[in-house]
């Protein structure tokens, strides 16, 4: 009687938290897929300024090392 009712206790309690179903999961990646999609689109050309510049301050620091070395 006492077993009984602990795994009827335990049925109870794991069937409460269970993990949402496969229909809301699949929701939820598409919206973050579209949200990534849209941000990717959106900062496009900022990543490419900032990789311009970065590039750019690269240079110029290799260029000064070399200038330092040798004057």
């Amino acid at each position: 009687m006492i077993n009984t009712s602990l795994l009827m206790l335990q049925g109870m309690h794991r069937g409460r938290y269970r993990l949402p179903g496969s229909g809301l999961s699949r929701e939820k990646n598409l919206i973050l897929i579209l949200l990534a999609v849209l941000a990717a689109l959106i900062l496009w050309n900022t990543f490419w300024w900032l990789a311009r510049i970065a590039l750019f301050v690269v240079i110029v620091y290799i260029i000064y090392l070399v200038l330092r070395e040798y004057l």
